[in-house]
């Protein structure tokens, strides 16, 4: 006979009642209310709080595996102990218990004054603590949306649109970033479809990081001790005794639960998940004991077993476990002559058409299924999926000892996916997910897989699915009207977008976000204080957890350098958007891995698996914890202190000889032959702009605080961190140049134009329409913190920045303006007139016939000019029509040795001038949107306060890639020289032409200097300059 579970010790194994008083408030303040705990979850919490007992009263720790399974097997009577204790919080029943005493023998009796024990093996702190605790809470909360409905019907079509018999087709992956809700929407899909779940996470990694949901150990001990200690086939006869196991297991529970319906036997399916929900541990357990005791089984069958048919025996027994768990599934789910009706299931999306019951039943009867192509089931009745499947597949199988056959080097992973695919045609198929999403690992290509059968069948097999939540704002909208700026960078807030994560981490201050500013306003009573302290204390938590999943660290004080390349790299490609290079393969390996490890989003997979499109999506979360890290490095280049607040560290960097961690992460990805190099200008473009963004923040920032970086910043501050001193002053002095004098508001300067004005974006979106230039647009992203890179070959604009006039008007799209900027990589700066950008005519702002001129907006157009100084030699242009302007410069040049630019361009020869468009002809000019114009020529500090003097090297090599003579790692003249003659092309002078005597073609140009570049403030005259004129002054 068992003893009791909850047997006892005398109390006298307790300590003195001081000290026990001492031990029970800080047990009491370590815990939640058990009342606020669901169901599902109660074992997970009863072992935190065992483990709050251990801690404080020095016991030796349990293992992590007894704890949970344990409690899993015991929730209803320890639950009762632990309701008691809180109620009268005295914990003294849980100090007796015999089980722990009899893991840890007796406490260690500890004075009022002595220090907790510190226990050597890792533990989770108190941040981790609460995001786990958020995390739970949000996986029992109520699912928003119907992607659980669409994953259910993709499988089924995927099950049902399988050819007879094909190899592999009975599974997929689902390849998502971390805190995407992968298990949490397959966990959904028990309600569609019956299902089988495991997760056979690393233990370790819920004990230590807070992974969730916790990991079935039993199952995942049992799965990683056979991969480490048999060869494949020996491998997959064991992963078919397991799986027999699993099936008749499942079968006995299904029937225990159907006998005590009292006569009803339809199978609800909510009610099955919750049921195996609850007795999860303890069949999993059970399980695993059962499949190991069948080694011996295995091994006698491996003696008898041939190479052509390797343990038959034990392949019958699972596939015949299969079919009888199937008929009863079947038989208590309702099939009809549309398919599966179990009660739970939705009919919201269209399925494809299915098999009747009778057909089910009659592909049962013997003989018709294995062995005989026709025999397939078309009804899909069980989903099983393996969660944190990685772990498998990072456990190398050994390899066949026979020495006829060429080894291959498959995984565990691999055998299990063999051993499922002998179960295809019964009814079943298998999902496996990951955390650690690997294209290699969970769906290698043709050119990736580790057999000769598997790199045959690629092409048709399924391809993975990418399809997980995101903004999960169910039936409720946010109303504009209701928010004002100061409202969108709250962290509850912000975490309404993006991954579910979020919302999940900061509920229920993000539930009562979308109450106040959605339709479905509740008026939400204001927050007491305690609950305003709570909820900044998990708004920290959460943001310290964004950065460390962004790092795949937990160390965020680590030097950059002692980070990885994808950890920089993502940190910053969060905040610019960059844009790696489609041709190269260790490119597509780098968003592999950044998908995998560092939150980058994957978008789709195509049929053939050799890449995935992926990029991080807007997410104000993720864009505030990168800022935040690139912070924490740029102290670090200070040599300062994480303590040290109230600094302006971007402005700082300028002065000193370091190289700011945003432009070295820059450089490192470029030297890879990571960066699309046709886009290396705009990246560039966006991280100036970015770079002027923070520092706007840390100049606004509280001396006594660590910056918020989602904050808003004034319009005239991000334009005196953007330019260096002089130029921004004469940008804010500047007035419109599209208007007179004498039109209404035609004479106000830049800064009383923009003078209550703010920006707010942390990151960048690509747009794929041309509707970025509107008001409307500028609304809705500064909702969401971001600016706009408008479409790809877009003529006029590359990037739009929203502007809020009033910061402290109600946000709608009336009071909105934005920030045109344009990014120039030219050897010859352009004209004003070619630049010119008109509100108007892209359609930013709505005009009506009744407007009101004095109450219309202004806007700012930027032209970054940023390869007019970093032009290559002339020799290193290749022009390829005659009567081209590069071909004329060519020539002109030729005739009078002298720099000249093109016609119309205002010249650079000497450093950094502003130009200024002369008066036009007095005449008043339709009625326009005052815009202010300023043109940035080059890419120096001279120019833009964001670049040090040692960055403008940095700026420079990266601005002139791409180019053969600019990438030659020897750049003195002798080696160029010699490079050129090795004619990798054809140009005026003696490298080319030396062979043959003709003076012209023999005529070796000077180079073109380098200057520092400029800013030009474009002003109209007394009445406003003609858009027609192309005349230019220079003005010293």
């Amino acid at each position: 006979m068992d003893s009791d579970p909850m047997e006892m010790v005398g109390e006298d194994q307790l300590p003195d009642t001081q000290t026990l008083a001492s031990l029970n408030n800080e047990i009491h303040g370590g815990i939640e209310d058990p009342t606020e705990i669901p169901d599902p979850i109660k074992a997970l919490y009863l072992c935190q709080v065992l483990r709050v007992v251990q801690a404080q009263c020095g016991f030796i720790p349990l293992k992590t595996a007894a704890d949970i399974e344990w409690c899993h097997a015991h929730v209803s009577q320890l639950g009762d102990m632990v309701q008691e204790a809180y109620q009268k919080a005295d914990y003294s029943a849980l100090m007796r218990l015999k089980y722990i005493r009899e893991q840890a023998g007796r406490p260690k009796p500890r004075t009022r004054n002595t220090q907790p024990v510190i226990r050597s093996e890792p533990s989770l702190d108190s941040a981790a603590k609460r995001a786990l605790q958020a995390v739970i809470r949000g996986w029992s909360a109520p699912f928003i949306g119907q992607h659980h409905v669409a994953l259910a019907s993709n499988i089924r079509n995927m099950y049902y649109g399988t050819s007879a018999r094909s190899a592999y087709m009975g599974h997929a992956a689902v390849i998502q970033s971390s805190g995407s809700g992968k298990s949490r929407l397959v966990h959904e899909v028990a309600r569609e479809i019956f299902t089988i779940p495991f997760n056979i996470r690393d233990p370790k990694e819920h004990i230590n990081n807070g992974a969730y949901p916790p990991t079935d150990t039993a199952v995942h001990n049992l799965l990683m001790e056979w991969a480490s200690e048999y060869s494949g086939l020996a491998l997959q006869s064991r992963f078919h005794g397991f799986l027999q196991v699993v099936f008749e297991e499942i079968t006995k529970e299904l029937r225990g639960m159907l006998a005590s319906r009292s006569g009803d036997t339809k199978l609800p399916l909510e009610e099955w998940r919750e049921y195996l929900t609850a007795r999860r541990g303890v069949l999993y357990s059970r399980v695993a004991a059962l499949a190991k005791a069948k080694d011996g089984d295995i091994s006698a069958e491996e003696q008898k077993s041939t190479a052509d048919n390797p343990a038959a025996d034990i392949l019958k027994q699972a596939q015949d476990a299969l079919e009888t768990l199937v008929k009863l599934v079947c038989t208590s789910s309702g099939c009809s002559a549309d398919g599966p009706t179990m009660v739970g299931g939705s009919s919201d999306f269209k399925e494809a058409p299915l098999a009747t019951c009778d057909e089910l039943r009659a592909a049962f009867q013997p003989g018709t299924i294995r062995g005989d192509p026709k025999g397939r089931l078309k009804i899909l009745h069980i989903l099983m999926y393996f969660d944190e499947a990685h772990v498998l597949a990072e456990v190398p199988s050994r390899l066949a000892k026979a020495p006829s056959s060429p080894p291959e080097h498959k995984t565990a992973l691999d055998i299990l996916v063999s051993a499922l695919d002998d179960c295809r045609d019964l009814g079943l198929f298998t999902l496996f997910m990951s955390t650690q999403s690997s294209l290699e690992h969970l769906a290698p290509s043709a050119i990736h897989a580790r057999s000769a059968r598997y790199s045959a069948l690629a092409p048709s097999m399924h391809a993975p699915i990418t399809e997980t939540p995101f903004d999960c704002f169910g039936d409720n909208r946010l109303v504009p009207s209701k928010l004002h700026c100061k409202d969108v960078c709250e962290t509850p807030f912000m975490a309404c977008f993006g991954r579910p994560m979020w919302r999940s981490l900061m509920m229920p201050y993000s539930d009562r976000a979308l109450d106040k500013f959605g339709i479905n306003r509740s008026d939400p009573p204001p927050i007491a204080d305690s609950e305003s302290l709570r909820c900044g204390r998990l708004s920290l938590d959460v943001l310290e957890l964004a950065r460390r999943k962004l790092l795949c660290n937990d160390n965020m004080r680590m030097p950059i350098d002692s980070h990885t390349i994808a950890a920089q790299t993502a940190v910053l490609d969060v905040r610019i958007m960059l844009s790696f290079e489609p041709s190269r393969e260790a490119a597509h390996r780098h968003e592999e891995q950044l998908v995998a490890s560092h939150m980058r989003i994957a978008y789709s997979v195509p049929k053939d698996r050799i890449y995935l499109r992926s990029g991080y999506s807007s997410e104000p979360i993720l864009a505030e914890a990168a800022a935040r890290q690139l912070h924490e490095w740029r102290r670090q280049c200070l040599g300062l202190e994480p303590s040290a607040t109230g600094l302006n560290v971007v402005d700082r960097l300028r002065d000193t000889t370091d190289i700011g961690p945003a432009v070295q992460i820059l450089r490192k990805t470029f030297d890879h032959d990571l960066l699309s190099r046709g886009e290396v200008g705009e990246v560039i473009g966006r991280l100036l702009l970015m770079l002027a963004r923070d520092s706007a923040t840390c100049a606004t920032s509280s001396d006594s605080d660590d910056p918020h970086f989602s904050n808003p910043v004034p319009v005239t501050t991000f334009i005196e961190q953007l330019l260096s001193e002089s130029f921004a002053k004469d940008v804010l002095t500047s007035k419109p140049d599209n208007l007179p004098a004498n039109a209404p508001r035609g004479d106000l300067t830049f800064a009383e134009a923009f003078k209550d004005a703010v920006v707010n974006f942390t990151h960048f979106a690509k747009w794929a329409d041309d509707s970025a230039l509107s008001q409307d647009t500028a609304l809705g992203c500064f909702i969401r913190s971001m600016a706009v890179i408008c479409r790809n070959n877009a003529a006029t604009v590359d990037v739009f920045i929203p502007v809020l006039m009033n910061k402290d008007a109600a946000l709608d799209a009336s009071v909105m303006t934005g920030i045109m900027v344009q990014f120039k990589l030219r050897a010859h700066s352009g004209t004003i007139a070619a630049y010119a950008i008109d509100a108007t005519k892209v359609g930013l702002f709505k005009q009506t016939p009744d407007d009101d001129e004095t109450q219309r907006h202004p806007y700012i157009t930027l032209i970054m000019e940023l390869g007019v100084n970093s032009e290559p030699p002339l020799l290193a242009s290749i022009p390829v029509k005659p009567e081209s302007k590069e071909s004329i410069a060519v020539n002109k040049k030729l005739g009078e040795k002298t720099p000249v630019s093109n016609a119309g361009a205002p010249l650079q020869d000497t450093p950094s001038k502003v130009v200024l468009t002369p008066p036009a002809p007095r005449r008043r000019r339709g009625s326009a949107y005052p815009r202010y114009s300023i043109y940035v020529y080059g890419c120096s500090p001279t120019v833009y306060r964001v670049i040090s003097k040692n960055e403008r090297g940095v700026y420079k090599h990266m601005l002139g890639g791409g180019k053969l003579l600019a990438e030659h790692p020897r750049q003195d003249p002798t080696s160029l020289r010699l490079v050129r003659m090795l004619k990798p092309f054809f140009a005026i002078g003696h490298t080319s032409w030396h062979w043959l005597y003709h003076t012209r073609l023999n005529t070796d140009l000077p180079d073109e200097s380098d200057d520092e570049g400029g800013v030009v403030v474009s002003v109209r005259g007394e009445d406003g300059p003609d858009d027609d004129d192309d005349r230019d002054v220079f003005m010293d």
